[in-house]
């Protein structure tokens, strides 16, 4: 019996109007009314097929039947569906998942001059490191639809870590005095962000790629009640914060479209926009989120890092960066971020069950061999002090 496949029915594709590359007139101005725009800078680019292979060896190398036989996955960060299949693989630039043309094509020439063409001619020396990750597909099941914004829209409105994700205290947190608040804030940011254009992040596509959903021209407005139930986590409708039930968690989002890209096209977007990521085991999705950002000089102490980033901190990876600028563009996030003492705050939840099954992975420090020779007596946030106090 054939499966059926969810795919989408409304599409977004390339415009000949905007093939011009770099950040001309023309795309600035679709982007900033629909808060996306598609590119085609890297189409036939000579890189596309050298990554497609690389991200396809490591989703393979992450899959679960390999576990830590091919890589060390603890290493990065992999985010895992049902059965531990990855959907999002972090850590592409360490040494231990050997593959090397993921540095060396974010130091290259061919991305540099796209990231000056969009940023004001920012070049290499005033730059500083950031996040790079493959989006890939769970081979067995559906994964999808999660609607969000990648911006916080509740309580402070303050970023939060993935490892300790909070999201506000009761109903004050999520009132509509307190969103709308927070929602200006956001839009003026937003504008802010497309005029100064001190970096520049994309979905670069090394397949073709139907996978990101979104709905355009969100960015500019709040939410409707509809969309109130769709981007309401779960753990703020168990705290009670009134919404009305509108969503099923299957039925297309009224406006919706999904982003279609051709290998080498590029999708730059707003981070407001009401987005989901939605894959099925039948069309690949191998695409590389990569960008740039201008440094801005800040001396302040250094924080924990989010979990999703704290094996960028490993000195190793300093030392397989390819180009020199390029440690100090490391060198330069690193002196913002420190690891956390915990097992929450270094590894995805798949690394810390096989920590506590034995396994001494990722660090290898005191930490990750107390936490292995406890097992499932060690406790979630537990740190070694703690440990040792307990003894």
């Amino acid at each position: 019996m054939t499966t059926e496949y969810y795919r989408a029915t409304n599409f977004a594709d390339s415009k000949t109007e905007l093939s011009a590359p770099g950040a001309t007139p023309e795309r600035l101005e679709y982007l900033s009314k629909y808060g996306f725009v598609i590119i085609t800078d890297f189409v036939n680019n000579p890189w596309i097929p050298i990554l497609r292979e690389a991200g396809r060896r490591v989703t393979e190398a992450c899959s679960p039947e390999n576990g830590y036989k091919l890589i060390d996955s603890s290493k990065g960060y992999v985010h895992r569906a049902k059965e531990d299949e990855p959907w999002a693989i972090r850590g592409l630039i360490h040494p231990e998942f050997n593959e090397p043309s993921f540095a060396k094509f974010h130091g290259s020439t061919d991305f540099l001059d796209f990231v000056a063409s969009w940023c004001h001619g920012l070049q290499a020396e005033d730059l500083v490191l950031r996040g790079m990750l493959l989006w890939c597909n769970p081979r067995r099941y559906e994964n999808g639809p999660s609607w969000h914004r990648d911006v916080t829209w509740w309580g402070t409105g303050k970023d939060y870590f993935s490892q300790k994700e909070i999201r506000g205290e009761g109903p004050e947190a999520y009132s509509e005095e307190t969103e709308k608040k927070l929602w200006k804030k956001i839009q003026e940011r937003g504008v802010k962000s497309t005029k100064e254009r001190n970096g520049v992040s994309m979905f670069l596509a090394l397949v073709d790629d139907e996978c990101h959903e979104l709905i355009p021209g969100s960015h500019h407005r709040w939410r409707t009640p509809f969309e109130h139930d769709v981007l309401l986590p779960q753990t703020a409708k168990d705290q009670g914060i009134p919404y009305t039930p509108s969503w099923n968690g299957i039925d297309p989002l009224p406006g919706q479209v999904a982003i279609r890209l051709k290998a080498g096209e590029a999708l730059i977007r707003n981070g407001a926009t009401i987005h989901t990521g939605h894959t099925v085991p039948n069309r690949e999705r191998n695409t590389l989120s990569i960008g740039w950002s201008k440094w801005d000089r800040s001396s302040d102490e250094p924080l924990v890092a989010d979990a999703r980033d704290a094996w960028q901190l490993d000195p190793a990876v300093r030392e397989g960066i390819p180009y020199s600028w390029m440690q100090t563009a490391w060198d330069r996030w690193a002196q913002t971020k420190k690891l956390g003492n915990t097992l929450e705050d270094r590894y995805a939840g798949y690394d810390i069950q096989q920590i506590k099954s034995g396994h001494v992975v990722g660090w290898k420090s005191e930490l990750e061999q107390e936490a292995a020779r406890l097992g499932n007596n060690w406790k979630s946030f537990q740190t070694v002090s703690e440990t040792l106090t307990i003894k």
